[in-house]
């Protein structure tokens, strides 16, 4: 009776122990899954696109140090981008980081973003961390603080629209500006 009693105890211990291995090979193969999803399914390295207006001259050049797409939630991810915005008065767009989400319009940007005008002869910029462009309306907006200087001025405030093809920036609110004539 008591051979009957530890073999079916060895049983059940064995039978234990295979539904632990199978639980844990089964956790390691979904991590695994999970893992291969959140990799970029394709990347690059120096990206340069041109977008034309639909009368065929040209809207904007973008560029990039890289680009990686993620298929979980159709991200693509640009390192460095800069965005040249061809209106009357050209426009140069930078930041540490740029996130376009599928084939929306919007290219949102973080880190360290500078807008200043092409030319080098016309001194002043913007800076703020984080906003949105939207790139068929050529609109660059944020709610975050905004700080533009030049060599006389300096204005802050928080929250902006810039209609690049207006040539119009609006601050939304807090806005202080001290002018210092030479």
């Amino acid at each position: 009776m008591r051979k009957r009693y530890l073999l079916l105890i060895v049983t059940a211990l064995f039978g234990l122990m295979f539904m632990a291995v199978d639980r844990y090979t089964q956790d390691i193969t979904a991590s695994f899954t999970e893992q291969k999803v959140r990799e970029a399914d394709y990347y690059g390295e120096t990206l340069i696109s041109r977008r034309y207006d639909t009368d065929g001259s040209l809207a904007d050049t973008f560029y990039a140090a890289t680009s990686a797409h993620y298929p979980d939630g159709d991200l693509t991810v640009f390192s460095q981008p800069r965005l040249l915005v061809s209106t009357d008065k050209n426009w140069v767009l930078t930041a540490n980081e740029g996130v376009l989400q599928g084939n929306q319009q919007a290219l949102n940007l973080s880190g360290d973003i500078l807008i200043r005008p092409q030319d080098v002869s016309d001194d002043w910029q913007l800076e703020t961390s984080a906003m949105t462009y939207h790139i068929d309306r050529q609109l660059a907006e944020s709610d975050q603080p905004v700080l533009i200087t030049s060599d006389h001025t300096r204005m802050s405030g928080t929250g902006m629209l810039f209609d690049t093809q207006r040539q119009r920036l609006e601050l939304h609110s807090k806005v202080s500006t001290h002018y210092a004539p030479e």
